[in-house]
Formats: C-alpha cells, structure tokens, sequence
C-alpha cells in the first residue's frame, strides 16, 4: 500500500542521516585530537612561564615602588582645610611635651575652683570630651583640660590658673567649627599644652533700658537669643539673622570674630559696651589677669564699688545673671549717661561701607573700638552689651 511506501521511505532517511551524523562526530574527534597533539604543553613548562611572570611582575613593582618613595622623600603636601586645626603625628606635641609640676596639678587647681564634674582630660578624646575637641565642621587638636566654669567669677579665676601654669588659653563658646579658631591646635611650633576654657554654661541674657538693648554673658547663642527676643518682644528682631543661626554660635564669638558683616543695616556683631579679662605681664614678669568694665549699666560701673569694700561688678552681675536664669523677676537695669555714650553696634557701618575712598572700608581685621572687638582669643569676653 501506498502507506507502508512512505513509512518504509521515512525509516530510510533517518538511517541514513544517522550514519551520516556519526561520521562526522568521529572525523571532527579525530582532528581535535591531531591538533591537541600538535600544540600540548608539558605541565613542568606551564609551572615554570608561570614562576617567571610572576618574579618579572615582582622585580618591575619593586623598582617602580623605589622610584616613587625617592620622588616623595622630601615632597611637602598640602592638609587641606582641616590641616590648620589636626592633630596627626606630627602635631601631636601635646603628649611629648614634658609636663611642669603646676601644669600637671592644673586640672586638681581648677576642680577646686568650678567642681569635679566639669574639669574633663583633653589628652584623650571620649564621648564627654570630644565636642570639645572637635569642630561641628571643621578644626580638631587635644587639651590638657577642658573646663567649664559656671559663673563669671570662676572663668576670671580659671583663666589666672591657667596662666599661671603657663598654658594656652583657648575661650570656646558653642564650637560650631565655623572658623576652626576655637578648637586647640598641635601643628604649630608653640609646645605649650592647651587648656580649653569652655563659656558655654554663662548662658544668661537679659533685656535693659526697657528692651532697647540686651546683656548676654559669653554663652549666649544667637538662636537662643533670637528666641528670647521674640518672646519678650514680638515687635523686636534679633541683630543675628544669618545662615549659621541654626548652628547657634555665641554672641561673644560673634564679637570675637567680626560676624555679620553681610547686614548693611545692621553692620557686623560688634561693642564697644563688654566686660572682658586681658593677660599682662607685670614688671616682675608675672601673668596677670585684668578685668575690663565697659558694660556701662548703673549699678555695674567701677565707679560704684568702694576699693576694698569685698564687691565688684563681676560678682554683682553673677548675682543679678543667677536670680535671671532662675526665673526670678528683677528690675530691668538702665544704661548709666557714660554707658549711652558708648556704642552697643556699628552704627555707622552702612554709610562708611559704601564711602568710596582710598581707605578700605570693610576689612576682616578691622579691630575698631574696644580690644574685645575682632580679638580672636586674645582676650577672654565675659559679657557684651547689644543693640
């Protein structure tokens, strides 16, 4: 039938093609195999290619290493920003430096003076210690100590130890890092070991001459302030509306540091008005700490304390800054005729700023008026009198 034709046809051509498939598998296994025969390498010759590749690689990389340590030998790179302010192996001075008998009896002397719980070892930076240490941005060195004293009259008798023992003052307010300038600093060639003298917990301010002005001792914060403000006087605004306020950097580092200079109308964070402490030497050539008043409120001038009579402005103002930070209400104080005299801000800023003469007119070393104003350290700043 004609069925049984096609299958028996069918069957027929897959014989076939099988043999054909075979064939070819064999003939291809046969040449793979003539050419494996051909290009075989004998296992001691691979072992031995592979041994002087890598000693080629090893004598070319050690070379190479030699020339880039001689290039590098007496090569000086740059820190960057942070550089100024680290503390690495070449700045840690701190540690090598031999201690004198008063440095090394410094922290128990300023334990006395403001309380064990706020004297903290600077040499080894620990989550107590650290933020005071390191910048919230930038700077970062070790202290001999951190200390914090908590009145104005425990700052001006920690800073006449710290002179006496011979260290580094470095007044620090709330450490934004902002310019780096209130951490200790380990690179530079003085070996005399730092002691940071922290104001942050002279935190009172209060309003005077029925909230024309305002007092804020050292560790005032600008946003702090700026809060305080709206509440006692929601009319008012704060002289400190810039970019860093949410960092809450002090008013006295403010002063300190010449901030501000953006706000034509209201100038740059400066007075003439503050109560400030200033290291001397005598004639014998001893450190000693003088305390300058030109807050000009009645009641705080030096004029109104009697020589020897045991008071001074500087306790007064503690007594006064305590009953406010308590919540006690006391009579707003008033600038006495020598204090109105006196200028709480750069009142003439936005004109001279824009007098076009041969003479700069905005300089970030402008160091007009009181030695409180763009000092950097070089005084230690108490409390300042604002607009």
């Amino acid at each position: 039938p004609s069925s049984s034709k096609s299958l028996s046809f069918g069957r027929s051509l897959t014989l076939r093609s099988s043999s054909t498939a075979a064939a070819a598998t064999a003939s291809s296994a046969a040449n793979n195999n003539a050419n494996n025969n051909n290009f075989s390498i004998k296992l001691p010759t691979v072992a031995a290619l592979v041994g002087a590749s890598l000693l080629t690689g090893y004598c070319v990389g050690s070379v190479h290493t030699e020339k880039i340590t001689e290039i590098q030998k007496d090569r000086a790179l740059p820190k960057g920003e942070r550089g100024c302010c680290s503390c690495d192996e070449e700045g840690s001075k701190e540690e090598a430096t031999k201690l004198t008998e008063s440095q090394t009896q410094l922290s128990t002397k300023l334990q006395k003076i403001v309380g064990k719980d706020h004297v903290h070892d600077g040499l080894h930076e620990s989550s107590s210690t650290g933020k005071f240490l390191k910048g919230a941005r930038l700077g970062y060195g070790k202290a001999l100590c951190i200390v914090q004293p908590g009145t104005l009259e425990q700052a001006i008798k920690c800073l006449q130890a710290i002179v006496d023992a011979g260290c580094v003052v470095v007044p620090q307010g709330s450490n934004t890092g902002l310019t780096g300038g209130s951490v200790p600093r380990n690179d530079t060639e003085d070996t005399r070991p730092s002691v940071v003298l922290s104001m942050k917990r002279l935190d009172a301010h209060f309003p005077i001459d029925d909230g024309k002005r305002v007092v804020c001792l050292a560790g005032v914060g600008i946003s702090t302030l700026a809060s305080s403000i709206s509440n006692w006087f929601p009319d008012r605004e704060s002289h400190s509306i810039l970019g860093s306020t949410f960092l809450n950097p002090t008013t006295a580092a403010g002063v300190a540091f010449g901030s501000g200079g953006t706000l034509m109308r209201k100038g740059p964070a400066r007075t003439d008005r503050a109560l400030y402490c200033k290291v001397s030497r005598n004639k014998w050539g001893e450190n000693t700490v003088e305390v300058v008043n030109t807050l000009g409120i009645e009641g705080l001038q030096d004029s109104d304390f009697q020589e020897h009579s045991g008071e001074n402005p500087v306790q007064k103002l503690d007594v006064y800054a305590n009953d406010v930070r308590q919540g006690y209400r006391r009579t707003m104080a008033k600038s006495s005729k020598t204090g109105l005299q006196i200028k709480a801000s750069d009142t003439d800023y936005q004109e001279k700023v824009c007098q076009y003469t041969k003479d700069v007119s905005r300089h970030n070393s402008d160091t007009t008026g009181e030695d409180c104003n763009r000092s950097e350290g070089k005084v230690l700043i108490l409390a300042t009198v604002h607009d």
